[in-house]
């Protein structure tokens, strides 16, 4: 019988972002801007039949596996942040697999992070993926 609730992918703002914002907080640092993002392959659990993505790790400061680095596109609206993230077509040369994607910010540090499961990037096709950054209205 198929999972009920299987996990799809795992999203989690890192420590990197709240450090960062903390320092812009108070004038002792810029502002946060997510300005790219990276392709990589781990943080998933391919033990059992069906591949389930692990949580990214809250102190990550780098994605595992990493094969893919380009610049992040983006818009806001309310209290909501859309990250658009896109592998052009002939960007890896041979079919490789993807299972994470971590953006970050002008100065390189890792702010948030996707597991999800695997997917291939071929060189014949353009892979684009969305990521959202919800804030609490209240």
């Amino acid at each position: 019988m198929p999972d009920p609730d299987p996990v799809w992918k795992q999203a989690k703002v890192l420590q990197g972002l709240y450090r960062r914002m903390a320092a812009s907080l108070v004038n002792v640092g810029p502002c946060v801007h997510i300005v790219s993002f990276r392709l990589g392959l781990g943080w998933i659990d391919e033990s059992g039949a069906v591949p389930v993505p692990i949580q990214p790790p809250f102190t990550s400061t780098a994605i595992p596996g990493e094969f893919f680095t380009a610049a992040t596109e983006g818009s806001a609206e309310d209290e909501t942040a859309l990250i658009r993230c896109v592998v052009p077509a002939g960007a890896v040369s041979e079919p490789t697999r993807a299972t994470v994607i971590g953006l970050y910010d002008q100065a390189d540090t890792l702010v948030a992070a996707v597991s999800f499961l695997p997917e291939w990037i071929t060189p014949d096709k353009r892979y684009e993926h969305f990521v959202h950054l919800n804030f609490p209205a209240e």
